[in-house]
C-alpha cells in the first residue's frame, strides 16, 4: 500500500505562488483540493506530477523523494483536464499508451483487464471522438491505471458530465479507491464532489490554504466570508451592514451573534409566516421556481435574505408581507476576512 506526503511544497507558476502545503495522502483514500477558479489548484498538482518545478519542498512516495525525478518516474498516473486522449488512436491503444512504453511483458492482459473493469470492451476499437464524455473520462482512467501508478492524480473527473455519468464515474472511484489501496488526489471546484468522494478536503484561495481536514469536518469549519461563499451560503452580512440596517429587531440580534466579520444566516435558520400587521415586516421581492421548491428573496429595510419553501407551500406573491423568526443556534459567525 502506497502513501502519499508532501513536505513544504511551494509551486511558482509566472508571478503567482502556491503553498506552502503539507499533506498526507493515506493509501486507499481520497483527497480533494478545492477552490475557486485560479486558486491554484492545478499548478499544485502539476508540480507534484512534475510537469512544473517545485520552488522547495519534498514529495515523498512510500517514503521516497521525487520531487527531482521526471515525471514519468514518480509514480504517479496523471489526468489533465482535457483528458489528454490521443485523437488517432482507438480506446484499446490509447489504454495501451503507458504499458507500450514500458515493454512490458503481460501488456495486453493488463490492458483488457482494465478496459474490462471500466466496462469499455464494446467500445474498444472506437476513436475519442465518437465516444461521450463519461466514456471518454472512463477510458482515461483506465489509461492511468494501465500502467501500475502508486497514486492517482486528476484534474476535474467530473467536468462537463451529465448527472448519470457523473454518478457512474463517482462509483467506479469509491470502488477503485476501495479494492486498489490506491491513493487519490484529486482536484474540483465542486464542494459537492468532495462530500461524495473524498476523505480529506484541502480548500486553496489565491494560492493559500484557507483550510485541511477531514471532509466531515468541513461543513463545520470556523468560516470567513470567502469560505462561506464558497460552500453556497447567501445570507451574508458584515458588521457595517448590520449596523446600517436600523435598530430592528433582526439586525439587534444578528449584530449580537455576529463575529468580527459579520454572520451567516443558514437557510433552515429563518422561517417565516404571512402577517398583515406589525412592526419589523419582511416583504416577497420576488418567487421562482427552483429544484428545492420556492425560491424566495425577502426584504426587510436594507436587508436582502435568500430562502426556500416547500413545493406545496400556500401560493406565495410578490408583494406579500411575512414575519421573519430566527433560530440563532443555526446562525454562523465569520471570522474576520484572512483568517481560517
Amino acid at each position: 500500500m502506497t502513501d502519499v506526503r508532501l513536505s513544504e511544497v511551494v509551486v511558482d507558476r509566472d508571478r503567482f505562488r502556491v503553498g506552502p502545503i503539507d499533506l498526507e495522502i493515506r493509501a486507499g483514500s481520497a483527497t480533494v483540493l478545492l477552490g475557486p477558479s485560479g486558486a491554484g489548484k492545478t499548478s499544485l498538482l502539476r508540480g507534484i506530477a512534475g510537469f512544473l518545478p517545485l520552488r522547495r519542498g519534498v514529495v515523498r512516495v512510500d517514503g521516497r523523494s521525487v520531487e527531482r525525478a521526471p515525471p514519468e518516474r514518480r509514480g504517479f498516473g496523471f489526468v489533465p483536464p482535457g483528458l489528454g486522449l490521443f485523437p488517432h488512436r482507438r480506446v484499446r491503444q490509447n489504454v495501451s499508451y503507458p504499458v507500450d512504453l514500458r515493454g512490458t511483458p503481460d501488456a495486453r492482459a493488463r490492458v483488457q483487464r482494465w478496459i474490462d473493469r471500466f466496462e469499455l470492451s464494446d467500445l474498444a476499437e472506437r476513436y475519442p471522438a465518437q465516444l461521450s464524455s463519461g466514456q471518454r473520462q472512463r477510458v482515461a482512467m483506465a489509461r492511468a491505471l494501465a500502467g501500475e501508478p502508486r497514486a492517482l492524480l486528476w484534474d476535474e473527473p467530473l467536468a462537463a458530465l451529465d448527472v448519470e455519468s457523473r454518478d457512474v464515474l463517482l462509483r467506479l472511484l469509491r470502488e477503485l479507491i476501495e479494492s486498489e489501496g490506491i491513493p487519490l488526489l484529486l482536484v474540483t471546484h465542486d464542494p459537492a464532489t468532495a462530500f461524495a468522494l473524498a476523505s480529506n478536503v484541502v480548500v486553496l484561495d489565491e494560492g493559500r490554504v484557507r483550510f485541511q481536514g477531514a471532509v466531515t469536518a468541513f461543513p463545520h469549519a470556523p468560516l470567513n466570508r470567502f469560505m462561506a461563499r464558497f460552500l453556497g451560503f447567501e445570507n451574508l452580512f458584515s458588521r457595517d451592514d448590520l449596523l446600517a440596517a436600523g435598530n430592528g429587531l433582526l439586525p439587534r440580534t444578528l449584530l449580537e451573534d455576529a463575529g468580527p466579520g459579520g454572520i451567516v444566516v443558514p437557510d433552515d435558520a429563518l422561517s417565516w409566516t404571512p402577517a398583515s400587521s406589525g412592526s419589523d415586516l419582511a416583504r416577497i421581492t420576488s418567487v421562482r421556481w427552483a429544484p428545492r421548491g420556492w425560491a424566495l428573496t425577502l426584504r426587510q429595510g436594507t436587508m436582502a435574505f435568500y430562502m426556500h419553501a416547500p413545493s406545496d407551500s400556500s401560493p406565495l406573491r410578490v408583494g406579500d408581507a411575512v414575519r421573519l423568526d430566527l433560530d440563532r443556534t443555526r446562525l454562523r459567525p465569520l471570522a474576520a476576512e484572512g483568517a481560517s
